[in-house]
């Protein structure tokens, strides 16, 4: 960690990582909504959104634009104590992301058409959050103004939208010079930079903003309350009763040991407020997480209760659990106050694994409590609250008085009434970051499993991520594959439970392959494979498994797609159905032939490899069906003159996918990246740029059954239209013949390997990534090698990539689902009514 200060007072931490290629920019204001005065609430958040709107030499929508070019995000948040903006770019883009932050701490840019467009956007925002919600505004903003009595800890943060109408520019001017300058912010970057590179970058952007006055902090002491407060509300359409209790915490800046340990206990809430029955009981130190706000900040217990309880069952349920941990010597209190230590300690170290993350809580820490270090520090300091401490804690809850919220269903809302203030330039270009190759191991197991392992020290956990392809019999039946991988879920999520250990095992389906993906501390990825192995892998099709969950079978019930997916996967549900032989296996989960494993971990590489396929021993074939791998051949289902169409009741919009056979390989896989984006996989693609209002067109490449292919998804509103198959058709193959010019090229390049980029800012991330390039067949090393790849492709190849996937070949209309179909001028051809009604979710087949 590198820390010093600028002349004009502007806070600077550097902490670079030079094995991550992409950097992430945090600025922190000391202004927030405990700052407003009286009459200007919401006006903080307000003026987030009003800093990305311009600024002297990034007008209009710029600073978003260069940002989104390179692949990059960037956001805001408005909190009690704190307002920071935040973005990740890649390494090679420091110099001008740091311009950009310092061009709006310089002179934003404030218009009345400006402040116009963000009270609406706000409006909007508050509108949905409190109003549009159930339970809106349960707990926060509501909360506050039960337990706090004084106008800047209990007035409501996103303030009345109608009040802030009354906002000017003047307003905004004298806002911004007196809560934005450089003294009363911190500046960090973390990620892939050189130190001394990047001081003098700050230094040259930053060094010469005028230092002004820094404003005194708002004065937040109020005396706890001496008895409960309870306020009351009603909900509509809702069936349950929520209860939230507010207490008051130690402060951290003079009692962290204190603090550390209500967060422990309120940890072991969750369990023992549960007991009993009653429903779940959820708990957070601070309304928006802990250390995230100057004192006072309040610990937060939630319920929904069970129809027909009384609120007041759910503070003594809550009483209890405080009871039952005021007794440090009780039996197993020293044990779980050590688990709930060490899932705490984890969870803080994997949540800041993420660039973006890291930044922003080193620069909160430092503007809150001058101790950047703590990020670090807390898993240390963790380690030393014990049963003694809580115990502690919880008898200091058991006699403080606390805020209790109520809601209620009812026949119209209500809440209670809000808390009411008292009346009275061009930038030189640096060598681009580079991900770093970790060390790495590779296997197949005899029963022909990829197994792929990489070194990530980051975090001490295991990411392990198992993608298996479904076989024939589980293409043909995708709603009983995701009935079988449901319980699956719930054996697996119930055995790693009972081991007591870290980490989450989690069973999905997209209908094309079976997902198993999880976190384990590095030592426990032995019992995570198997865990996975004996209630997923090899867990069968019948039966009972070792939860006391009833296994799924061939004969299980269907479950339906998620509804934001459903067209597109019934589209391709359709289309795997062509490409299957007339006859196969029943559905099951699948068997390791094809399935590919991947670990990222601490770990010796080698040493895991070994591991995974020892463990792997116990999943055979016999267990499951076995993929056929070979590809469909020719005209089997593709062919220009087919259509196969699902009309699906009720549905507002068409839904069109246009296919062709592709491969995937190594050597061409640049190219065809580059050209399956530049055609329509980014904002500034072709058939982005040439919109044709109403329809929306993406291009993509996946797999289909046991082959690879390149598609076209277009959606619109109202019934199918048979002219726009057509019409696409023609449309992608023309833009797909006309060669990308070198400027096309380069702003797909910069976008594209930016959003390569970003994978490696977690070890989560970077898991996913890698067991999907192993999924599809590319080796271990290419995922870091493919941003260089993307930046070195000659421009020829790439348009020759768009002519081979887009135009060369006839592309197939897999699917349309609508609710009414002019069939007359199209030849469909049917797809299984009874298999299509059966497992294709809410339709039937034409």
């Amino acid at each position: 960690m590198h820390r010093f200060t600028l002349p004009n007072g502007l806070r600077v931490l550097l902490a670079p990582s030079h094995r991550h290629p992409r950097v992430a920019v945090a600025v922190h204001y000391g202004v927030g909504f405990r700052s407003e005065p009286p009459g200007r609430e919401g006006f903080a958040h307000l003026f987030e959104h009003l800093m990305f709107q311009g600024s002297e030499q990034l007008t209009g929508g710029e600073f978003y634009d260069r940002i989104h070019r390179l692949g990059g995000s960037a956001n805001g948040t408005t909190h009690q104590d704190y307002t920071d903006y935040y973005q990740a770019v890649p390494a090679s883009a420091l110099d001008g992301a740091l311009f950009a932050e310092a061009d709006r701490m310089r002179a934003p840019l404030f218009t009345e058409e400006a402040l116009a467009e963000q009270l609406e956007g706000v409006a909007l925002e508050i509108h949905g959050t409190t109003v549009e919600r159930p339970y809106g505004g349960f707990p926060w903003p509501l909360l506050p103004a039960v337990l706090y009595r004084s106008y800047a800890n209990a007035h409501d943060g996103y303030g009345d939208a109608e009040r802030l109408r009354a906002a000017t520019v003047a307003d905004c001017r004298a806002f911004f010079a007196e809560h934005y300058a450089p003294g009363n912010a911190v500046l960090t970057l973390a990620g892939g930079f050189d130190a001394a590179e990047a001081r003098a970058l700050v230094e040259r952007h930053f060094g010469d903003i005028p230092g002004r006055p820094v404003p005194a902090r708002p004065d937040l002491r109020e005396e706890a309350p001496e008895a409960d407060r309870w306020a009351y509300g009603t909900e509509p359409g809702v069936p349950a009763t929520a209860v939230a209790l507010g207490y008051r915490l130690p402060d951290p800046a003079d009692d962290l040991a204190g603090y550390l340990a209500h967060t422990v206990l309120a940890r072991l809430l969750r369990a023992t407020g549960a007991q009993g029955g009653g429903g779940p009981v959820e708990t957070s130190c601070g309304f928006f997480g802990p250390l995230d706000a100057l004192a006072p900040e309040t610990l937060v217990v939630t319920g929904l209760l069970p129809p027909d309880t009384a609120p007041e069952r759910f503070v003594e349920r809550v009483d209890a659990g405080l009871a039952h941990w005021a007794e440090p010597g009780a039996p197993g209190h020293g044990e779980a106050v050590r688990t709930a230590v060490r899932d705490l300690a984890l969870d803080h170290v994997r949540r800041h694994d993420d660039l973006q993350t890291r930044a922003r809580a080193l620069g909160r820490l430092e503007l809150l409590f001058g101790r950047p270090g703590l990020l670090a520090e807390l898993p240390d300091l963790l380690a030393g609250v014990g049963a003694a401490e809580v115990a502690a804690a919880a008898r200091a809850l058991r006699g403080t008085a606390r805020a209790v919220l109520v809601l209620t269903p009812g026949p119209e809302r209500t809440r209670p009434a809000p808390y009411e203030a008292p009346a009275a330039p061009v930038r030189s270009a640096r060598a681009a970051g580079e991900p770093v190759v970790p060390a790495w191991a590779e296997t197949l197991t005899p029963a022909g499993t990829r197994v792929v392992c990489y070194r990530d020290e980051r975090t001490p956990l295991a990411e392990l991520r198992i993608k298996a392809p479904l076989g024939p019999g589980g293409w043909r039946a995708p709603g009983r594959v995701r009935r079988l991988a449901y319980d699956a879920q719930l054996r697996a999520g119930a055995a790693w439970r009972a081991t007591g250990h870290f980490g989450t095992v989690q069973v999905t389906t997209d209908d094309q392959w079976l997902e198993v993906s999880g976190h384990a501390p590095a030592e426990r990825a032995g019992d995570w494979l198997r865990t996975v192995v004996g209630t997923v892998l090899a867990a069968g099709t019948g039966g009972s498994g070792a939860s006391g969950v009833p296994n799924g079978s061939a004969q299980a019930p269907a479950l339906p797609a998620p509804p934001a997916t459903a067209l597109q996967r019934t589209a391709d549900a359709a289309l795997r159905l062509r490409l299957l032989p007339a006859a196969g296996g029943a559905a099951a989960l699948p068997g390791p032939a094809g399935a590919v494993v991947v670990v990222t971990g601490p770990g010796d590489p080698d040493a895991t490899a070994a591991l995974v396929t020892r463990t792997l021993a116990g999943w055979s074939a016999a267990d499951a069906a076995t993929p056929e791998r070979a590809a469909p051949g020719p005209g089997t289902a593709y062919g220009e003159d087919t259509v196969l169409t699902l009309h699906r009741p009720g549905a507002a919009e068409a839904h069109v996918t246009l296919c062709a056979p592709a491969s995937m390989s190594t050597a061409t896989e640049a190219a065809d990246y580059l050209a399956t984006a530049a055609l329509g996989g980014w904002f500034g693609s072709r058939l982005a740029v040439d919109r044709t209002p109403g329809l929306t067109v993406i291009t993509g490449r996946d797999t289909a059954a046991a082959g690879h292919r390149a598609y076209l998804r277009a959606w619109y509103e109202g019934p199918h239209r048979p002219q726009t198959v057509r019409e696409l058709r023609e449309r992608v193959r023309r833009m797909a013949c006309e060669p990308f010019t070198a400027a096309e090229a380069d702003a797909t390049r910069v976008f594209c390997a930016g959003q390569v980029l970003s994978v490696f800012d977690t070890q989560e991330a970077l898991a996913d990534m890698l067991c999907q390039t192993a999924a599809y067949g590319h080796d271990a090393t290419w995922l870091m090698r493919l941003p260089r790849a993307l930046r070195e492709a000659p421009l020829a190849d790439v348009s020759r990539a768009a002519v081979r996937m887009f135009a060369e070949r006839p592309l197939t209309a897999l699917a349309v689902q609508t609710d009414a179909v002019d069939a007359g001028a199209v030849r469909t051809d049917a797809v299984d009514a009874d298999k299509a009604a059966r497992d294709l979710p809410g339709g039937r087949a034409a």
